[in-house]
């Protein structure tokens, strides 16, 4: 029962035709046909038929059909296609768990067309398939409304749709209309004929009466069944002449039941449908707890036997329903603080069975919203259950704070940027009216490129803990803080907060929090250089991507960490890979994805000699809110900081008006070759040796790599330093050779060059074996010989800058503009990492390029 509520046994559950069924002879031969139909429509009004006429055709046909019972709270997406997965898992075979574990921790939006052809490539078989939509007419949210769209396009031949409903639906049908493969029966057509009403008045309601009373009955029903029944259902305790006497005609059913029905049955009988009418199902056990004082069996006995509007719709369980007209009817009986009661009383029966769904439901049903949010959270690893965020008015979400803020990743994880954007603005609004509130401040850098980085406070790990909210709330704000902090070069604080969350219990259970305390983790030891151990999580990532093989969102992030981890040790074909690999599944609403991708590229580009490209690249990034303060792009702007540019000048700007606890260590470096470059050599070394300092405390080896590269560029000129040089290179070799990183002797190749080659430093004596091998790899990537570094056309523009040509003068000898002459040149800057004309030309020299 706690397993597999009987929600579930009752909405996949076929309908049992009553025992004596008519034959539908005329509508049985439409359906005979059904193979040659991708979606049968059937449409008519409240106790037409519908789903007698459907059940029954399943049954005498021996069909394994797939049925789903709708009503209002299927209107969502998630709740219908857990629905479906459900219905069709014997179809789906083993596939299905891994589908289905994808819904139960995560299920973004933006995966549903993925999620949705994983479907029906696993519904594309040599066999039919029948899925049965009863009362499709509840189905209306857009977003939903989309994917059954998309659904019925993509549909294989063998997949039969029946959608049973009151109403037109909203879904598009034109299209498999004017192809033939759409069979509708009307509302006219599911009215019985005389033969057949009076056989359904006979055989299957048992009415023992004379023929001409039944002719009468039917005259007054005009054919309609639910006509039938409710006279059928009076008839049962009148005489004959009473029946006579009966007029259905212009009558309002309400009026109807309550004068020829309602009012005879007997008070207990009364008590007890009024009672059961707000449940979507029931039994003899859930009666028991939510009524216990009525005896279920004798009455649920005298109910069947007159003919009430109720069917058993699974008889395995003994479940029962009320037809929609008898439950709307009882439920208008019903005073509303009577009904707030019950539905109280119900959520309370149906968490005590497992059914957490339902019993939210309930909840919301009855207006306490508080009660409500509690439950969710009280099962919050069931992402699902946050689908009910929609039916929670925002006034009341905005005082639970646990909730508004796990609603708000809710949002983020399934990619709904401008509903997340609204209610973090709600919460901002709001933050006035309760401290606990002010944690949330800075959230929407996960959905916005609006933010300042530059404006961030971090909030102490000491005061998260004081909060008093859930540990799976806590878990997300120590996100957040990470981030932030991994963001201002404090690695090891960073660390300290993602080791408090794997401390919580709740961590295990909760997929988002795993996937996004490996996410900040990851980033934050590249950029440690710890590569092996970044290389570690990328192996677990690998499998939980087999576990959720159809999440995007995982495997794009997968592939765009794993790009960072290719470059820093220039296994550039592998950076390609991952990088298509990352583009393949790329979700189009995934803004940070995207951000995070295009980063990664643009790197890639500048080390590969795509200068331009790269460029480009950079010039949309620094358009984004988020790195409008360049010193958060500044690992990217090391690639063009030799060359005199807006961005540069921007970014000087920037750093020098920057708070001197928010300048990350890369931007720190990149503001230290440029006073370098400048001719500021003091200051120059002064802001290195800081870095390294700093570095060396914290054992940030990338960071010490860099640094002790950066300073030996400042100082090689200066002979009375070579035993410093020295020492500086083997320190970098040290803290490199066993994270195998070779990016950044790649980016500083030129002073590498000198260092491996000039007589006076000869450092291989005094390397260990594996720091010799590591400095073999890194003489192989620098002095790799290969003549198209540069392009046929840039060669030709580097000879002409040989000659002492200008640009217009290489235009007019090429026969190409100066704009494209210059853009010739900056790409052979880029390619052959150099700064200026003249050593544009030793370069090409030394590479016997010219």
């Amino acid at each position: 029962m706690k397993d597999t509520p009987l929600l579930i046994y009752t909405r996949l559950k076929v309908p049992e035709p009553r025992k004596g069924y008519i034959v539908r002879a005329d509508l049985f031969s439409k359906l005979e046909k059904i193979d040659e139909y991708k979606v049968v429509l059937i449409k008519g009004g409240a106790g037409t038929g519908k789903t007698t006429l459907v059940s029954s055709f399943i049954k005498q046909k021996n069909i394994n059909a797939k049925w789903i019972s709708l009503d209002e709270s299927c209107d969502n997406v998630f709740s219908f296609w857990n629905y479906m997965l459900e219905a069709l898992g014997d179809v789906l075979g083993r596939d299905k768990d891994e589908i289905k574990a994808i819904y139960d921790s995560n299920m973004q939006k933006d995966n549903l067309q993925m999620f949705l052809i994983a479907i029906l490539n696993l519904l594309d078989i040599n066999e039919d398939i029948y899925i049965v939509l009863e009362d499709f007419y509840y189905i209306k949210e857009k977003f939903l409304i989309e994917t059954i769209n998309f659904f019925i396009k993509n549909l294989s031949l063998n997949v039969h749709l029946i959608l049973i409903t009151r109403e037109s639906p909203d879904i598009y049908l034109g299209a498999i209309s004017m192809e033939g493969r759409l069979l509708s029966i009307e509302d006219n057509e599911l009215n019985l004929s005389r033969t057949s009403g009076i056989s359904f008045l006979k055989d299957t309601l048992k009415l023992d009466l004379k023929e001409d009373i039944l002719s009468y009955i039917y005259e007054l029903s005009e054919g309609w069944i639910g006509g039938l029944q409710l006279i059928a259902s009076s008839a049962n305790i009148k005489s004959e002449k009473e029946i006579f006497k009966l007029n259905f005609k212009n009558r309002v059913i309400e009026e109807y039941i309550n004068k020829e029905i309602y009012e005879f049955f007997s008070e207990e009988e009364k008590e007890f449908l009024l009672e059961t009418a707000i449940l979507s199902y029931f039994n003899e056990d859930i009666c028991k707890r939510f009524i216990p004082k009525f005896d279920f069996k004798g009455i649920l006995y005298s109910l069947v036997n007159r003919n009430t509007l109720l069917s058993c719709v699974n008889e395995e369980f003994e479940i029962y329903r009320y037809h929609n007209i008898l439950r709307e009817y009882l439920e208008e009986k019903l005073d509303r603080d009577k009904k707030i009661k019950a539905h109280i009383r119900a959520s309370s029966v149906f968490k005590d069975l497992g059914d957490y769904s339902e019993a939210i439901n309930h909840l919301l049903l009855a207006g306490d919203y508080e009660e409500a949010m509690e439950t969710i959270l009280e099962h919050s690893r069931s992402l699902n259950l946050f689908s009910y965020i929609e039916r929670i008015p925002k006034e009341f979400i905005i005082k639970n704070p646990d909730f508004a803020y796990q609603s708000f990743f809710y949002y983020y994880a399934n990619l709904e940027v401008d509903k997340g954007s609204e209610l973090y603005n709600l919460i901002i609004k709001n933050m006035h009216t309760s401290p606990i509130l002010e944690a949330f401040k800075f959230s929407n850098m996960f959905i916005e490129d609006n933010f300042k980085l530059n404006e961030i406070e971090v909030m102490p790990l000491a005061e998260i803990d004081k909060l008093k909210l859930k540990d799976s709330t806590k878990a997300y704000l120590l996100l957040k803080e990470a981030s932030f902090l991994y963001v201002q070069s404090k690695y090891n604080e960073a660390l300290d907060f993602l080791e408090k969350i794997d401390n919580y219990s709740i961590t295990k259970d909760n997929f988002y929090i795993q996937f996004f305390s490996f996410s900040v983790k990851s980033q934050v030891l590249e950029d440690m250089g710890e590569i092996n151990k970044t290389f570690e999580l990328y192996e677990g990532m690998k499998e939980m991507i087999l576990t959720y093989k159809k999440l995007p969102m995982l495997t794009v992030s997968f592939y765009i960490g794993i790009t960072g981890m290719y470059l820093k040790r220039m296994e550039l074909e592998k950076a390609k890979i991952s990088l298509s690999e990352a583009y393949r599944y790329m979700p189009n609403e995934a803004v940070t994805m995207n951000r995070g991708y295009r980063y990664n590229l643009c790197e890639y580009k500048f080390i590969i000699g795509e200068t331009e490209e790269a460029i480009k690249i950079l010039e949309e990034l620094i358009k984004l809110e988020s790195y409008k303060n360049y010193v958060f792009i500044s690992p990217l702007l090391k690639y063009i900081y030799k060359f005199e540019n807006e961005i540069i000048r921007d970014f000087i700007v920037g750093y020098e008006k920057q708070q001197e606890e928010r300048k990350s260590l890369d931007s720190k470096l990149l503001y230290g070759s440029i006073l370098f470059k400048k001719g500021k050599k003091e200051e120059a070394l002064e802001l290195v040796n800081e870095v390294l300092r700093y570095s060396r405390k914290r054992k940030i080896k990338l960071k010490m790599v860099q640094g002790s590269l950066l300073k030996i560029s400042i100082i090689i000129e200066d002979l009375e330093k070579n035993r410093e040089v020295k020492n500086l290179f083997i320190e970098a070799l040290h803290y490199s050779y066993e994270n195998k990183i070779l990016q950044p002797y790649f980016f500083e190749k030129d002073i590498v060059n000198r260092l491996t080659t000039e007589g006076r430093f000869n450092i291989i004596s005094e390397l260990t074996n594996k720091e010799k091998l590591h400095y073999e790899e890194i003489i192989n990537i620098i002095r790799t010989k290969d003549e198209n570094i540069l392009s046929q056309r840039e060669i030709d523009v580097l000879k002409e800058i040989a000659k002492g040509s200008t640009n217009k003068e290489i235009g007019e000898n090429l026969f190409i503009s100066i704009s494209t002459v210059k853009t010739h040149i900056i790409n052979i800057y880029g390619k052959l990492q150099v700064s200026n004309r003249v050593s544009a030309v030793e370069e090409g020299k030394r590479l016997k390029m010219i």
